[in-house]
Formats: C-alpha cells, structure tokens, sequence
C-alpha cells in the first residue's frame, strides 16, 4: 500500500518507537539546514576572495584600467593571493583540508570521551548549541569579516558537526531492539529525511532570495540561509535535548591510560582484534578511507568548480537538482539492495561518483560546456544518496556480533581521518596548475581507489 510504503522509507514507525529514536531522527531537523547552509555560504566565500585577491567576481584577472566586464570577458584566470597566501579557488578545498586534519586528531579525543564518560548527552547537545552558534556568527560574512568567518567555519563548525553527529550515532544500537532487522532501515530512513530536510530548506531559501529581489547577489542570499537555518533548527534541537538520555562510561579506562592516550590507542587496538577472522572489515575500512574522503570533497570542490571555471554566478538551482537526485539515490536503496546485492550496490555507488568526476574532467570545464553539469549532477547525486546508507548496511553485515558501538566507533574514525587528503591535493594542484579540471582528478583519484578495494 502506498501509505505503507511511505511509512517505510521515512522510518515513521522507528521514530515513533520511543523518545530517544524520535530524537535520533529530530537530530537530522537540527544539524541538515545548518549543514546545507554551508553551500550559500561557500559562494559568498568565493567573492570576497576573489575580491581580496584583486579580480573579478568570476575569478578573472583585472588588467590595467579594464572594468569587471572586460576583465570578464578576457577570461584571464586570476592569478592573485589571498590573506592565506593562496588563490582564490583554493579557499574552499584549503578550508576542507584543514577542517579534516583537525578532525583526524580531535576525534579518537572526544571518542574516547563518548566511551569512558558519562558525558555522551552532553557532547551532543554542547558541540550541537557551538555548531548552532557557529552559523548564527556567519550571518555577519561581509568583506571585513570573511576571513574570520573561514576560520569558524574550518576550526569551529565542522569540528563541532563532527563530534556532535559522532555522540548522537553511540547511541543507534542502543536505542533499537534488533539491529539486524531495524538498523539498516533506520540509516535508510535517517539519510532520506536527511536530504529531504536539505532539499526542503535549499527551496525554502531560494523563493524566500527570490521574494525579496536578491537575484545574483550571493552574500544577501548567505545571510538569508544562515539566518533561516538558525531559526528553523531551534525546535527540533528542544526535542532532541527532551528525549536523549544519560548513559554510563561504556568501558573503564585500562590501568595506566588516561582519555588522551585510550582514544589514540583504541582503533589500532580495534584493528589488530580483527586481523585474520574477519579481514573483509578491514577491506573495507581501507576502501571506506578513500571513497568516504573523496564524498566529504565534492561539495566544496563542485562549488569551486560551478561558480569558477563553469562561470555560473548562483549554482543553487544545480544543488537543488542534484539534492533532489540524491533523495532518489537513497530511496533506490532497498530495490538495489535486493536485485544487486549489498556488496555490488556499493560499488555501483562508488562508481557513479567516479563517473561523474570523469565526465567533468573530460568534457564539463568551460562555461561552453556548462550544460553538461545537469549531468554531472544526476552522477553525483544518485551515488552520494545511495552510498551513505549501503556502507553502513554492508557494515553491520560483516562486523563481528556483540562489538556494534565500538565497531561504529572504528567506521567514524575511518570516515573522518583521511578527510583532509582530497582537499589538500587538489588545493596543491590549483595551486601549481592553476587549473580546476586538472585539480578534480583529487576527487577522482580517491574515489576511484576506493572502489579497486571494494571489489
């Protein structure tokens, strides 16, 4: 039946299984207009820096007396520096780069924290209200302020994300009766209210830009998502606090350790437990430190890529359409799931996305070619919405019985830890090549290794 179906694939009758599933599923109404937000705000980025830089909007150089539209018109890449001592079209990736590395050590910290304290619930709901803060600051990006604004967004942000949604995900086996039968359609559930939340707000954002006779300028349109994105997410972070509960240290501290040196210690001592007997889950934790990475890559890349060298001024309708994709690529899950199998479905994902970053490399990188981003768009989306829910439904296949959260724990720590690299490695390549085509084979690259250890 199609209420039935319905019902399915948003999780409804999971959310309404108790206080704490409600507030597993209401996280995603607090932290998906926040994230999302990040896209409008990435835009106004790119202006200011090219600005600083001495260019034009578009990333061009400004010869002489030439106004912006000659400059424009003359397509001369803009070869000047920002504050970080880098080009304009490196901002983005830089600030993915740095926001990784800090996460790398940050996180095997606050996961030890999450184990050996009783302070679970209150790492969520400090690091939420900081990421919450965090955007109401960004409403205030002008051209005094962008800088400082990165670096909220680099240090603060998403290291506050990150450590929020990695203390909300201790609790999943917890909070459910058999994970066999619940936990995959609840990551299932969880990813499509996820993107339904962000395409909803991308919308709302955009007709509200619309109606108040924004048009092009992109740093109205950033002030319009922060300030939306935090108002909207207030509520649901009331529930969330309402209904999250207390829990215990997980596990006490081994003699002569302390937090600092358990966290560093605990994945490879996770590791090391599963040599020999279950060497498919390290497979597919190397695979996952590639394609996972190469995933966290893509928003600012593409950003960079659409408003740069495709010389689109607003990419929203593009992210719209790709979010609108991805809801579809996650929705499709199930029925991969059943005609392909777990294993094929993932490495059909991971091959969308390496498709997509081919079809930009080879054909999509000029504003003559900019058509083709539609396409790009329908690659991308259908593997980014389909991979997030498969990696952890193959996960919770092959981990061994009886250890899920410190196993959930070792799959957050190997999303996260090679985050830095794509954004790093494509800044280096814009930065001697000075081209953004060239610069995409990071993403590629990764994903594609990513998808040789999944086979």
């Amino acid at each position: 039946m199609p209420g039935k179906s319905c019902s399915n694939i948003f999780g409804l009758s999971l959310m309404r299984k108790s206080g704490e599933t409600k507030a597993f599923f209401y996280d995603v109404l607090f932290r998906g207009p926040l994230f999302i937000s990040v896209l409008f705000l990435s835009t106004a980025f790119l202006k200011f820096a090219n600005k600083e830089a001495g260019c034009t909007e578009k990333g061009h150089d400004i010869v002489g007396d030439q106004t912006e539209e000659e400059a424009d018109e003359a397509e001369i890449d803009c070869s000047g520096k920002v504050a970080f001592g880098i080009r304009p079209s490196s901002v983005l990736t830089t600030l993915n780069a740095v926001a990784g590395l800090l996460l790398a050590v940050l996180l095997p910290i606050f996961g030890a924290i999450i184990d050996h304290t009783s302070y679970r619930k209150q790492c969520v709901l400090y690091f939420g209200a900081l990421f919450w803060l965090c955007n109401v600051l960004q409403i205030f990006t002008t051209s005094a302020t962008w800088a400082l604004m990165v670096l909220i967004q680099g240090v603060f942000s998403s290291s506050a994300y990150t450590i929020h949604q990695t203390a909300l995900f201790a609790y999943a086996p917890e909070i459910l009766d058999d994970l066999d039968k619940e936990l995959g359609p609840m990551n299932a559930a969880v990813r499509v209210w996820e993107l339904v939340t962000m395409l909803s707000f991308m919308i709302g954002v955009t007709i509200f830009s619309a109606v108040l006779g924004l048009g092009d300028d992109v740093v109205g349109k950033s002030a319009v998502s922060q300030t939306v994105a935090s108002l909207v997410s207030m509520y649901p972070f009331v529930v969330v606090a309402r209904n999250l509960g207390d829990r215990p240290r997980l596990k006490e501290i081994e003699t002569g350790e302390n937090v600092l040196t358990a966290g560093f210690r605990k994945p490879f001592k996770t590791i090391q437990s599963l040599r020999g007997s279950h060497s498919e889950v390290l497979k597919f934790l190397r695979a996952l430190l590639f394609f996972e990475s190469a995933n966290g890559s893509i928003i600012f890349a593409s950003t960079t890529l659409i408003t740069q060298q495709l010389q689109i001024a607003d990419p929203s309708p593009i992210l719209i359409a790709i979010l609108v994709v991805t809801v579809l690529g996650a929705a499709l899950v199930p029925f991969v799931h059943r005609r392909f199998g777990v294993k094929t479905g993932m490495c059909i994902a991971v091959g969308m996305n390496v498709l997509g970053s081919l079809v930009v490399i080879l054909f999509v990188n000029s504003p003559e070619t900019k058509g083709g981003v539609w396409i790009v768009g329908l690659l991308y989306g259908l593997g980014l919405g389909a991979t997030y829910p498969m990696q952890r439904t193959l996960y919770m296949l092959i981990i061994p019985a009886g250890q899920e959260t410190e196993m959930m724990g070792l799959l957050q720590f190997a999303s996260i830890v090679f985050a830095w690299a794509p954004g790093l490695v494509f800044t280096t390549l814009n930065e001697h090549m000075n081209d953004l085509r060239l610069a995409m084979f990071a993403v590629l690259g990764f994903h594609s290794v990513g998808l040789l250890l999944l086979l």
